[in-house]
């Protein structure tokens, strides 16, 4: 996928990347917590000059419908 001011990006897998939570970083120390990867990366390129990096974190494992 390439951007129209000629950035590229590129995935490294075709399955869903909504199974982790990311954690994206401003410049000015602050964190956002995204756990959708298409918004995450939506907002990563509108907003990459106010960003430092993002962190990809495990998501937590759900309990529910796991029996006792």
């Amino acid at each position: 996928m390439v951007y129209k001011d000629g950035e590229e990006f590129t995935t490294y897998c075709d399955k869903s990347y909504d199974r982790q939570i990311y954690k994206v970083f401003l410049k000015d120390g602050q964190a956002v917590i995204y756990d959708n990867y298409e918004v995450m990366r939506y907002h990563w390129y509108q907003n990459r000059a106010h960003l430092s990096h993002v962190e990809v974190l495990d998501a937590p494992k759900s309990t529910a419908g796991k029996g006792f």
